[in-house]
Formats: C-alpha cells, sequence, structure tokens
C-alpha cells in the first residue's frame, strides 16, 4: 500500500501542529488553574446564603472559567510566538511533497530530501485537522486532512495501523 500527496504548509497548519503540542504539553497546568477558578469561588460563596445548588454552579463556573482563562492565554501566546518565527524565516508557505510506502516516509521540500524508516517515528498522531508524524518532540511532518481527498483518512490510518507499533500510534480507531 502506497500513499502520495503534496500539501501546502502554511501559517494556518504551523499554528495548529505548535497549538496541539503545547496545549498538550500544559494540560494539567490548565486543570490546576480550573481548581484555582473552583477554589476562588467556593471561598466566594462559602458563606453566603445561596442554596448549594447554585454554589455549586459558582464552583464549577469558575473551574471553567479559571480554566478557560488559562487555555486562551496559552493559545494566543503560542500562535503569536509561531506567527513570528515564521515571518523571521521569510518561509510563509511552502510545498511538501509526501510519499508514505512499504520502505517509510519520504518528504521532499523544494531540494531537500528526507526519508524516515517507520520503526524511527517517534510516534503517528491524528488530530481534528492532520495527522502528524513526528521526527522529535517538537519537529513533525504535517499532513492536513483539509487538503485531503475523501476517503485519505481512512487508507491512512489502515496504513499506519500496519506499520507502526501500537504504543507510537495515536489514531481513530487505535486508542
Amino acid at each position: 500500500m502506497s500513499y502520495q500527496r503534496d500539501f501546502t504548509i502554511g501559517l494556518r497548519e504551523t499554528q495548529d501542529f505548535y497549538l496541539s503540542l503545547v496545549l498538550g504539553r500544559w494540560r494539567k497546568g490548565i486543570a490546576g488553574f480550573g481548581l484555582v477558578g473552583a477554589l476562588a469561588a467556593l471561598l466566594y460563596t462559602m458563606n453566603t446564603a445561596l442554596a448549594l445548588p447554585v454554589q455549586a454552579a459558582a464552583v464549577l463556573a469558575g473551574a471553567l472559567a479559571g480554566a478557560g482563562i488559562a487555555a486562551a492565554a496559552v493559545a494566543v501566546s503560542t500562535l503569536g510566538k509561531v506567527r513570528e518565527q515564521v515571518r523571521r524565516s521569510g518561509r510563509e508557505r511552502y510545498v511538501q511533497e509526501t510519499e508514505i510506502n512499504g520502505f517509510g516516509v519520504h518528504v521532499t521540500v523544494g531540494k531537500d530530501r528526507a526519508k524516515m524508516d517507520f520503526m524511527d517515528l517517534l510516534r503517528v498522531q491524528e488530530t481534528r485537522k492532520a495527522f502528524y508524524l513526528f521526527l522529535s518532540a517538537n519537529q513533525a511532518w504535517i499532513l492536513p486532512k483539509a487538503q485531503m481527498e475523501e476517503g485519505d483518512c481512512a487508507r491512512l490510518r489502515g496504513l499506519f495501523s500496519a506499520v507502526i507499533e501500537k504504543g507510537k500510534l495515536n489514531i481513530k480507531g487505535s486508542r
């Protein structure tokens, strides 16, 4: 089985990738801010005449507000940093020629060519917007779903399920 497609990687795809990385790393921190928001709401409502359901709703709202504000701050910061890095690099958009076959993953960007065996990939992750083929913890080849044809996602899931060990695979249907 083989898959071949050219993808145009621009600012949006790059931002989506780094945002997924950063939010994944900040998951516990965001939950901590949610806990702080819940505790703050609890302290403000503890000695009031509010009914227990209203107090519980306030605590829940505090938790959601704390987590939401933290997530929004992380997202805005990340998107801005990525935008600045892309602007400084001078490479706001590039074509990534991708071929996945029985020998591994072959990617060409301009004059640069790279090949990696499946066993050397750190992991393969599917998100709502893309497949990420991780070369390292912070670097991946991006396969944007919006640029795929109908049936490509299912083909890629089948291909990756057949060649990537389960511990390195985070795609729909493998969880």
